[in-house]
């Protein structure tokens, strides 16, 4: 019988966000408190859980050996409006969640778990406007959080003009990834076009001299081809 992962729920309080932060943490199977282990950051980390299975994703990868044990840590918010008061430029929280990001939450994970303190041993995971979020902390934060996983972002002037003045490509890995049919994307608030943006994206990332893989996979804005589309992600940043 294949050992399985366990998940833990805790809080963390922040100051920041003045509240209570609830995360969803996964050890991998055979976790030992005597080896330190990277750490893989989800933006909407219970719908990455239940939606993007992913836990159990990273449990298939492990046991096969296809990629080596992390520690998983999922960031929840409190659904509805509070994702884009967060996660979106324009929110009243954006500001004081990337503090929170890049303070609060790396120093509880270096003092609560045996990890790597570079950025190198830090990924973050995000779709849509936690895609966006994700990588407005890399190109932030990189020595931080130096490896990302950037499914379908949202990209927006932000995001390009963080780019264009970024020159720190040799502390950082992208695993990048978007719908062939998300040009048509029929959102709540009307059709939105993810695959254009993203390509423009890729187009200015592949000229970096960095480690960086882009793919296209059939599909649309869905976490039924997220979940999919987890393999080759989690096997580029930590395949062994």
């Amino acid at each position: 019988m294949p050992f399985k992962g366990t998940i833990d729920e805790q809080t963390l309080h922040s100051k920041e966000l003045n509240e209570q932060v609830p995360l969803l943490v996964y050890y991998p199977p055979a976790f030992t408190t005597l080896k330190k282990y990277p750490v893989l950051i989800a933006q909407d980390g219970p719908d990455y859980f239940q939606l993007g299975r992913l836990a159990s994703t990273a449990d298939d990868l492990i046991q096969s050996q296809d990629i080596e044990p992390m520690i998983i840590i999922g960031i929840a918010h409190h659904r509805g409006d509070d994702r884009y008061q967060k996660y979106h430029p324009n929110g009243l929280k954006h500001s004081s969640y990337l503090r929170f990001m890049s303070n609060e939450l790396p120093t509880y994970i270096n003092h609560e778990f045996n990890t790597y303190l570079l950025g190198s041993g830090m990924c973050l995971i995000g779709d849509s406007l936690g895609g966006f979020v994700s990588l407005v902390c890399g190109l932030t934060f990189p020595r931080t959080f130096g490896q990302l996983i950037l499914q379908s972002p949202f990209i927006d002037a932000n995001v390009l003009d963080i780019l264009y003045s970024f020159s720190g490509y040799e502390l950082l890995k992208f695993y990048h990834a978007v719908g062939t049919e998300e040009n048509e994307y029929a959102s709540p608030s009307g059709v939105k076009d993810f695959l254009t943006p993203n390509r423009k994206l890729a187009s200015e990332l592949k000229t970096k001299n960095f480690e960086y893989r882009y793919e296209e996979f059939d599909g649309n804005h869905l976490w039924s081809d997220w979940q999919k589309n987890l393999i080759p992600a989690l096997k580029f940043i930590f395949g062994k």
